[in-house]
């Protein structure tokens, strides 16, 4: 009996139809076949483990104009023909670099800030904060050298984290973008709400959405690390007022013990003051551990469907909960990203190929790096003193 036997004869075969169950070939028994008019979905069985008849079919499905997608449904394997997706309209190179250069300004005029909060005794700027918004503009125009050191340290970790995507997309032949970083001068914590890359083609496995995922916070921790260690031997220990108008950073794990590797224990009533390097350095950690949340299409979010597949949603709901219930009682700036997250959708969409799992070296990795956004998250980031 042949796959072409056990189709029902009342399905009429449109000549699609019949071309598509050609390129199965004897990697898949066909059961039965619906056809959706755009959309082909052969129910049966699979001849060739899910990963083999995924790489024997799409280059097929391809040359005919359509995509190759692998899931099971009641009990029987399923195999979907859908038409391939319209490539994206590439943005302009120019646009990329003008947002980069934009956002090289933004950053440099918070690190000099930060830097003239840091040096303002030697300099002459008012310690009770009454220096007016023209002698400012005038002084972070004189030492804008003293913001390079901040800018370069947090480009560097968010360059590197979204490069760290663009590359392993670029390995996987997925239509990506550039890096969009995103000036945003009103921050003068920061100068920048981060940077982002755009890919406008599905994933075709669990491997690859994962690797994409994960090369990210992994890459930019390579450089956020060095960054905290080159701030925190440069730190200075001291007293801070409670009294006094300013800003506690709060420190996750990772930081804590870092500092401790340099400093030892800390004396009592004493803490690290904060400097620009050890700045750009912490708010690179804050940004690794959010984007490490597994929700959503967050990295945690492409980490957790790739070790979990459909089951990720379960995880997703679970963190999801925990964050609002923190947000209300502790930290309420982070419901704002909450209600985007929300908004995306908590769920991760599927890779073409769903069912091939990602292999023990990658769940291995996955988990570790998941439990590495215990070690770089803080409840409380930032509260007002004074």
């Amino acid at each position: 009996m042949t796959p072409q036997d056990l189709i029902p004869h009342d399905i009429p075969m449109a000549p699609k139809v019949l071309r598509l169950e050609t390129a199965l070939g004897d990697t898949f028994s066909i059961h039965d076949v619906t056809d959706r008019g755009d959309v082909v979905v052969f129910r049966g069985r699979y001849l060739r483990s899910p990963e083999l008849l995924y790489e024997q079919v799409s280059p097929r499905f391809k040359a005919l104009g359509y995509q190759t997608v692998l899931r099971q449904d009641k009990g029987l394997d399923v195999v979907i023909g859908y038409p391939m997706q319209a490539t994206g309209r590439r943005s302009s190179p120019w646009l990329h670099l003008t947002l980069f250069l934009l956002t090289v300004l933004s950053t440099g005029l918070a690190g000099t800030l930060q830097w003239l909060g840091d040096h303002g005794a030697e300099i002459g700027l008012d310690p009770a904060g009454q220096t007016g918004l023209g002698d400012l503009a005038r002084l972070a125009l004189t030492h804008w050298r003293g913001g390079l050191p901040f800018t370069a340290a947090l480009l560097g970790i968010l360059g590197v984290h979204e490069f760290g995507h663009y590359f392993m997309a670029r390995h996987y032949k997925l239509d990506v973008s550039l890096p969009y970083f995103i000036p945003f001068p009103l921050n003068t914590f920061t100068g920048t709400l981060g940077a982002v890359i755009k890919i406008q083609s599905p994933f075709e496995s669990r491997k690859s959405l994962f690797d994409v995922g994960i090369a990210g916070p992994l890459a930019g921790l390579a450089v956020a690390v060095p960054v905290v260690l080159a701030g925190l031997v440069n730190a200075k220990m001291g007293t801070i007022d409670p009294s006094q108008a300013g800003v506690s950073f709060g420190e996750p794990l990772l930081f804590q013990f870092l500092a401790w590797l340099v400093h030892g224990p800390r004396p009592e009533g004493q803490d690290l003051l904060m400097n620009p390097m050890l700045m750009a350095g912490w708010w690179g950690f804050f940004i690794t551990a959010l984007n490490l949340l597994p929700v959503s299409q967050l990295d945690g979010g492409h980490i957790a469907y790739g070790l979990l597949g459909k089951g990720h949603r379960y995880l997703a709901r679970a963190f999801f909960l925990a964050a609002v219930v923190l947000s209300v009682l502790t930290s309420q700036g982070y419901i704002v990203m909450l209600l985007l997250v929300l908004f995306m959708g908590l769920d991760h969409p599927p890779a073409l190929d769903d069912l091939t799992p990602i292999g023990l070296p990658r769940q291995i990795l996955g988990w570790a790096t998941l439990i590495l956004f215990f070690l770089l998250f803080t409840p409380v980031p930032l509260s007002a003193l004074g």
